[in-house]
């Protein structure tokens, strides 16, 4: 498979403190896995500013980036021994909306957004806050929605990868 920088189609999933988010991520890599694309793994780190100390906000904000950096990389090495798929991170300080689209506008491999719905099918956060704003991008991109409650068997199922 090629470098994730010269894939020409990903699949874009953020990773986040949701319940959900592991399914997601699963179902990303696994057909990203099924029709040789690559896989996109955004997590946006929490920088909270106190305005007017700087060097306090530097620090504050590098143990953000360390802390999300940390968690999303937690993930990618889940779905990796799970999936046999390595994902590209990327860490945000925007907020997920506007992560997701400043990401999808500018790496024009993306192509679909798979997200979980929370435990429920109640929609979660970040599928609520999709849901109601503008358009994702300013090109067509598919966004999937799968149940965040999937048994290992019935995400190897919605995958592609069950026997």
């Amino acid at each position: 498979m090629p470098a994730m920088n010269d894939v020409s189609r990903k699949f874009l999933a953020v990773s986040d403190e949701t319940e959900e988010c592991m399914v997601a991520l699963v179902f990303a890599a696994m057909r990203a896995k099924a029709v040789s694309a690559g896989l996109i793994v955004l997590r946006c780190a929490r920088v909270p500013g106190l305005g007017g100390w700087i060097g306090l906000d530097r620090d504050i904000s590098e143990d953000a980036m360390d802390s999300a950096r940390i968690k999303a990389l937690k993930h990618i090495e889940a779905v990796e021994q799970r999936v046999g798929v390595k994902a590209e991170l990327v860490v945000s300080v925007d907020e997920p909306v506007d992560a997701i689209r400043s990401l999808v506008n500018t790496d024009k491999a993306i192509k679909s957004l798979i997200l979980a719905a929370a435990p429920g099918w109640r929609p979660g956060p970040l599928v609520s806050r999709l849901a109601k704003g503008k358009p994702i991008a300013n090109r067509p991109v598919a966004v999937t929605v799968i149940p965040g409650e999937l048994t290992d068997a019935e995400l190897d199922e919605l995958g592609g990868i069950a026997g």
